[in-house]
């Protein structure tokens, strides 16, 4: 929705199509062992001269280049491994099958190079039989949140469960790890190490208090990846599962309780700064019951259940830290930002003016929690689950206002230090779709973030996934499960495209034919409540009702923006949700025929000719096409919108507006408004308005139903305000109210109404 879907443009449409062929190609080899493959050393070198090419490219002017699109290829949807370790054998390279799930093998393998990184950290590892072989993995955090260096350690030993061996790109073969789960690092005390891999200098012979001081140091300096590697509970910088402990490596040597305590403190210190907020809350929350919690315990919980959105129980840990230390400044300051927050959560009050300033500041980081007005979610017949009106609401009334669960930006800056992502080509060849943007960045984000802090999960994976069928199994061995396909089929079915601000969008419309076209962004993000909704504004996080809504009422949002496409073209952009729209637009369009469709479609031609004459536009011309045009429908604008006529009558507005004709400025634009659904009383010029204005003070100005809500609706607005306060003043205010109403519909707020439409 708002994605920038590029699958049937010619250039790339031929990229599917090849990508398509390469993919039947390698399937035809399923079940074979290849008798080409290159030796350990040919392996070795052609991955250290890539690393080498890639660096030099990095270090390019060329480099810089914020318009470089990147591809990345999903492969077919598999499921991770949910088999205990246990319950594995492992098998050696030489016994690995293209284009083959090794179901209930795993292969044991050691790092040979160092990790380049493109779209997956690719490296060269080798078995006990010193059989090499490239692997991939996808999925893994950007460079600036954990360099591939900490990824992938050279003589790092790990586990690939149920390997996915394969063709790769330049035609060589390898290993394809996208279930980040799949792969098990291992620790070099780990029984599963083979001796002839094993440091030959052990590090078991540390007390905890050199484990521990080793990690301070490393706190210090900022490296927080070996911090956590040197004192945390797990020998892996990973979360923890809310049910269990992993002891290892400092917890492994003899400690008292309190020394114990006191690591799991610098470990929750060291999970804050890896946004490991789950494991970071256990650490924290650690500690008997009947000893006085530890002050850096209660500062450290709070921190990490504020960026969980858990801002009740925020608050209520904030307060026990100021009873037991009310000397804790942090923990004061802690506690003013989270009561903005709950206010936010409970009330829908913004400081809309602080979010605009925020969007300005890189990082981009926006601070605000998640309003539920008065909507509900429940099911929806036939449709799942939907959200409903809890009472009767009125237009321009906020019913929402949502944090992104997770959200990708695009275009915001080169600096390392930038929360931007790249702009890529996302090719899915199972779903024939290609995607211009940052769904491949929002894939790897959203991934990540199940894995460290699974108590995100359920609220994610119960979004809509059309007929994938995920695995019910939520821990393996202690470890979450993160599907990568499945999160990739929520994001194609549920993410949407936004601007960097509805503000800028709205001020940055453009001409209304662009507006019919449709608007595509490259930044894309998931909003976990609003996906419920199946007319809601649907770009923003700030949803306001767009009319009048009855209490339980169903509360929807278009998946195409409605245009005059046609029926067929419009349809065929919804096959990627695997429905046909019943909408009356739809359902009218359908069933006009098509000498009517035709006659409409040489009226618009003829029309577009006499705007854009030479001598200028043919206004009486105009006109009559216009009001030939309009025959052309049979159903009332008021059940169905025009679209096709709203923009002609626009742009006859804005001439008549130059030319200071105000009566007629009038009357175009309740044109306008007509064509887009809205039912205005009291509002037109009479004949005996015209030459009396009382007539028309005597008016009653009503709005009785209000229709279809884009950028341009408060254009309209102000024009008539405009040709009010001339004409009939005492209508002024009205037509500012309505001006206003669909300006927050439009923006989502109107504290910079005034400063845009003074």
């Amino acid at each position: 929705m708002d994605v920038k879907d590029v699958s049937e443009i010619g250039p790339y449409f031929k990229l599917l199509e090849q990508q398509k062929k390469t993919l039947q190609a390698a399937q035809k080899r399923k079940g074979e062992r290849p008798r080409d493959e290159k030796p350990r050393s040919k392996i070795i070198d052609d991955h250290m001269m890539q690393s080498m090419t890639l660096h030099m490219r990095e270090l390019s002017p060329s480099s810089k280049d914020n318009h470089m699109i990147h591809s990345s290829f999903l492969a077919r949807p598999y499921t991770p491994s949910v088999a205990p370790f246990k319950a594995l054998k492992k098998m050696p390279l030489r016994d690995l099958r293209l284009e083959t799930h090794h179901r209930g093998l795993y292969v044991l393998l050691r790092v040979v190079t160092p990790p380049t990184r493109m779209t997956a950290i690719m490296a060269v590892m080798e078995d006990e039989a010193d059989q090499a072989v490239m692997v991939q993995l996808y999925q893994q955090e950007e460079e600036k949140y954990r360099p591939a260096r900490v990824s992938v350690r050279k003589n790092g030993v790990c586990i690939v469960k149920e390997p996915y061996f394969k063709v790769m790109g330049d035609g060589g073969y390898g290993l394809r790890i996208d279930h980040v789960g799949d792969l098990i690092w291992l620790s070099e005390t780990d029984d599963r190490v083979p001796l002839q891999w094993r440091p030959r200098i052990s590090q078991l012979d540390k007390t905890a208090d050199e484990w521990k001081c080793e990690g301070n140091s490393a706190l210090k300096s900022g490296d927080f990846f070996d911090a956590a590697e040197k004192q945390v509970l797990c020998s892996l910088i990973m979360p923890l599962c809310s049910r269990t402990f992993r002891y290892t490596l400092a917890l492994q040597c003899p400690t008292t309780s309190e020394e114990a305590r006191i690591i799991k403190m610098n470990r929750a210190l060291a999970n804050l700064k890896l946004r490991h907020y789950d494991a970071a809350l256990l650490d924290a929350g650690c500690g008997p019951p009947d000893v006085k919690p530890l002050e850096k315990g209660l500062y450290r919980a709070a921190r990490a259940l504020y960026e969980l959105g858990r801002f009740q129980d925020c608050y209520d840990t904030l307060n026990v830290l100021l009873k037991e230390y009310p000397g804790n400044e942090e923990g004061r300051k802690e506690l003013s930002r989270v009561k903005n927050r709950l206010t936010e959560q409970k009330h829908g009050r913004y400081d809309f003016k602080a979010i605009y300033a925020a969007t300005k500041t890189r990082p981009l980081y926006l601070d605000h929690a998640t309003y539920i007005g008065p909507v509900v979610v429940k099911p929806a017949e036939g449709r799942g689950r939907g959200l409903f009106t809890t009472r009767a609401v009125k237009a321009g009334e906020l019913l929402l206002c949502e944090k992104a669960f997770s959200q990708c930006y695009a275009g915001l800056g080169s600096s390392s230090e930038s929360s931007s992502s790249k702009i890529s080509l996302l090719i899915n060849t199972h779903t024939n779709r290609m995607v211009v943007g940052t769904h491949g960045d929002l894939i790897t984000k959203i991934v990540q973030q199940l894995w460290r802090n699974p108590s995100l999960a359920p609220a994610f994976t119960s979004l809509h996934h059309g007929s994938y069928n995920p695995v019910q199994v939520a821990y393996v061995d202690d470890v979450p499960v993160v599907d990568t396909f499945l999160v990739d089929r929520i994001i194609s079915l549920n993410a949407f495209g936004f601007p960097l601000t509805s503000l800028s969008s709205h001020l940055d419309k453009g001409s209304p034919d662009d507006e019919q076209k449709g608007k595509n962004y490259h930044s894309c993000g998931i909003w976990l409540l609003q996906q419920r909704a199946t007319q809601l504004h649907r770009r923003h996080a700030d949803h306001r009702a767009i009319r009048d809504i009855p209490a339980d009422t169903e509360l929807t949002f278009w998946y195409h923006v409605p245009n005059t496409e046609g029926y067929d073209k419009t349809q065929e952009k919804l096959q990627n949700w695997g429905f046909q729209c019943t909408c009356v637009m739809c359902t009218e369009e359908k069933n006009t025929p098509k000498n009517t469709i035709k006659k409409r479609e040489g009226l618009l031609g003829d029309l577009k000719a006499a705007f854009t004459a030479p001598s200028g536009a043919q206004l009486p011309k105009v006109e009559r096409l216009l009001t030939a045009l309009e025959k052309t429908y049979q159903a009332s604008a008021a059940r169905v919108p025009r679209l096709a006529l709203w923009d002609p009558y626009l742009l006859l507005t804005r001439t008549y507006a130059a030319q200071n004709q105000l009566e007629k400025v009038i009357a175009t634009t309740l044109k306008v408004l007509a064509c887009l659904g809205f039912v205005i009383k009291g509002a037109e010029m009479t004949p005996s308005a015209k030459s009396t204005r009382s007539t028309l003070a005597d008016a009653a100005f009503v709005v009785e139903q209000w229709g279809l809500a884009n950028d341009f609706v408060v254009e309209a607005w102000v024009h008539l305000w405009m040709a009010y306060r001339h004409v009939a003043p005492q209508l002024c205010g009205q037509a500012e109210e309505c001006a206003r109403t669909a300006y927050r519909i439009c923006v989502g707020e109107d504290v910079t109404f005034d400063q845009h439409y003074p």
